[in-house]
């Protein structure tokens, strides 16, 4: 059994994070877990694996990110994180609830997991913060993107001009997702996700899922993912620090494995030692709520035993 507790969190810039504290209801606290979620989506969804870890001995935070969830206070919020320098906001807000976590827990390991943009937003907390976690779990990820620095230019431009707008590029990033998966009998918009579809209809029926991203919220995006891909992203990192990545084989984010690859050969070129993989044969985006989900879990779980 255990026990959850909702908030909010004050953060900087007086904007309030919703957050939710999973614990286990007996047996004392061997470790936390930070659980960083996606873009378009929100902490609830995290629900299943926060008490999978709470019945094992972990505390587990989440928390829904700006312009996201229950985080939002104002409908033209949706979408939008803040005006200037959104990027470093999000990677701010993780500081704040990884020291959130180290003050309700001082003396015991810290692990962080991160999927998608959470993925990202993950790398960029470890390089400000890496000494304060004892190991990464990154779900979701992908390696760098040819073009970024012309899409991150005109976003730049786009977040100055009307930041509040929603962009074309949701419409494009379903497109270029959804490419691989148009043979599908049951293609839909949420094709990509995941095989499951189950999780693809709860996606589809969850208002705070699929939200309309800004121009401000794409630029804070394409912002983080050059932080978190460029070829030296990883140096303040410790190169004992433990990374486990783990995506679908068919997630294009991830660029079907090809992306997750070329990032753990970077970080082993580059002197890491301790760094492992998990991709699922045939499965996509949202791994941890494909129908395997239970292996993962278990499989995360493990990795993150070893690392005790």
């Amino acid at each position: 059994m255990t026990s959850q507790k909702s908030s909010y969190l004050p953060t900087t810039g007086k904007t309030h994070l919703f957050h939710t504290l999973f614990t286990p209801e007996t047996a004392p606290v061997k470790a936390t877990l930070l659980i960083i979620h996606g873009m378009q989506e929100h902490s609830g969804r995290y629900t299943e694996i926060a008490e999978y870890f709470a019945n094992r001995g972990f505390a587990v935070l989440t928390y829904d990110h700006l312009g996201h969830g229950q985080s939002v206070k104002d409908k033209k919020d949706i979408g939008f994180f803040q005006l200037d320098q959104p990027d470093e906001k999000l990677i701010s807000d993780a500081e704040a609830m990884t020291e959130y976590l180290h003050k309700q827990y001082p003396d015991i390991p810290h692990f962080v997991l991160g999927h998608s943009m959470g993925s990202f937003v993950t790398r960029c907390l470890l390089q400000r913060a890496g000494n304060k976690f004892a190991g990464a779990v990154i779900v979701g990820t992908g390696g760098p993107l040819s073009g970024i620095s012309f899409i991150k230019g005109y976003l730049s431009l786009a977040n100055k001009i009307a930041p509040y707008h929603p962009t074309f590029l949701n419409n494009l990033f379903n497109l270029v997702n959804n490419s691989h998966f148009k043979k599908d009998k049951d293609f839909s918009d949420t094709s990509w996700l995941s095989v499951n579809p189950d999780n693809r209809k709860a996606f589809t029926e969850d208002e705070l899922c699929g939200i309309p991203f800004t121009n401000n919220a794409f630029y804070a995006l394409f912002s983080i993912y050059k932080k978190a891909t460029s070829g030296n992203w990883a140096a303040s990192i410790s190169k004992s620090f433990p990374f486990l990545f783990v995506s679908g084989q068919d997630d294009p984010i991830g660029d079907f494995g090809k992306g997750v690859t070329r990032t753990i050969k970077q970080l082993k070129q580059n002197g890491f030692k301790d760094v492992d993989i998990k991709i699922y044969l045939g499965m996509r985006h949202e791994i941890l709520n494909e129908e395997i989900k239970e292996k993962v879990f278990n499989d995360i779980y493990q990795w993150i035993a070893r690392h005790l």
